[in-house]
């Protein structure tokens, strides 16, 4: 199994990639960012202290997306994703800056570059995956806008499955499913709705199912009459097969010339699948790794106090609606730790533990960050 290129922190671009950034400044702005906000501390003032500070808080930020991401307590197979973990920001904004009892105390607005994440966290994990994870591939494909489209061996196809199995997948094609679904049903299930295409997932019983539509259409060349200019999308969805949870969407576009409409239309789809490889192993490593406690939440408790306040946490907890049952995972007077099954909204569930009434006073959010939350008391 050929290995998945990691990114070696704090580069964050490699290959192409670095090449574009170099020739358009613009490209790193363009990246796909989202923004966490966290506070850091470091001892001593001044500007090491400062920076110190900074540091501290961006490893935290990759430390809790780490968790939100692979659903796992045990980081040690990133700890060299976190020793650079500033490499993962494109920018912060410095919001605030404090100085007490010879310390400093920053709160940061980090703005997370989210693929090359992803990428590192997929090639971490990848050689730990059960072996010959299974991935059923469905794309409507229509090369030209003359022909009908249809599902099958096409180009998308040809290429995503090829890719994928490079990094040990057992790919699945539509023709395997031709005594339960028509062509007609493939074909609607590939260009259906999220819903449609959920409720597909979870009828097939694969570990992770993949829909999508490829689609070319086609215009002379003013230049030259006897060829034409093949522009291509292909759009994908990348299904949970357990639950038939939409992990992620994939798209990219290509431009092929040809004297031939119909081979400028399956080329210029091949172009375009194949810029959409590497992408779509990372999704289906991350679909694989959430598969695992999916509908769990984790609630974590700063400086809670004694084991009597743990104890009650959790039966507030089990109170709050949608919460299916609650699990003290780890309880000391300096943090706890509760696994919350819960399949609701994250935002209404944090909505709901802030301010929960305790008998120390009201518990307060400090931060979420995917499925998990990050809490203490005020007093």
């Amino acid at each position: 199994m050929p290995r998945m290129t990691a990114y070696t922190a704090p580069r964050a671009l490699l290959g192409v990639a670095a090449l574009l950034f170099a020739l358009c400044p613009d490209v790193r702005a363009q990246e796909q960012v989202f923004t966490v906000r966290m506070t850091g501390h470091a001892d001593g003032v001044g500007m090491t202290a400062r920076n110190n500070a900074v540091a501290a808080a961006e490893e935290q930020i990759i430390t809790d997306v780490l968790r939100s991401m692979v659903n796992m307590e045990d980081l040690a197979p990133f700890k060299a994703m976190l020793r650079h973990a500033s490499g993962y920001v494109q920018r912060y904004d410095m919001l605030r800056c404090d100085t007490a009892n010879n310390s400093t105390t920053v709160e940061i607005d980090a703005f997370v570059l989210e693929k090359p994440l992803r990428q590192d966290v997929a090639a971490a994990m990848l050689p730990r995956l059960p072996k010959h994870s299974s991935v059923l591939l469905v794309i409507s494909e229509q090369p030209t806008p003359e022909i009908p489209a249809r599902t099958g061996t096409g180009a998308a196809y040809l290429v995503l499955r090829d890719g994928l199995e490079k990094y040990g997948f057992s790919v699945i094609g539509p023709d395997t499913l031709s005594a339960v679904y028509s062509a007609d049903k493939l074909l609607a299930v590939a260009g259906g709705t999220v819903d449609e295409g959920s409720r597909f997932a979870r009828e097939n019983l694969q570990d992770v199912v993949i829909t999508g539509q490829a689609l070319s259409v086609h215009e002379a060349l003013s230049t030259a009459a006897d060829m034409t200019r093949n522009r291509s999308r292909v759009a994908l969805r990348i299904f949970s097969g357990p639950d038939g949870k939409m992990t992620d969407a994939l798209g990219a576009e290509a431009v092929v010339q040809s004297a031939d409409p119909r081979d400028g239309g399956d080329q210029a789809i091949s172009d375009a699948a194949g810029k959409l490889v590497t992408d779509t192993t990372v999704a289906v490593v991350l679909a694989l790794l959430g598969r695992e406690q999916k509908d769990r939440v984790l609630l974590i408790v700063e400086q809670p106090g004694d084991e009597a306040v743990v104890h009650e946490i959790a039966e507030s907890l089990r109170k709050v609606p949608g919460v299916a049952g609650v699990e003290e995972m780890l309880g000391s007077p300096a943090l706890a730790r509760f696994q919350i099954d819960y399949q609701g909204s994250m935002a209404q569930l944090a909505d709901l533990t802030h301010t929960l009434p305790l008998s120390a006073g009201t518990l307060e959010v400090r931060r979420a960050v995917g499925r998990e939350i990050t809490t203490a008391i005020r007093r």
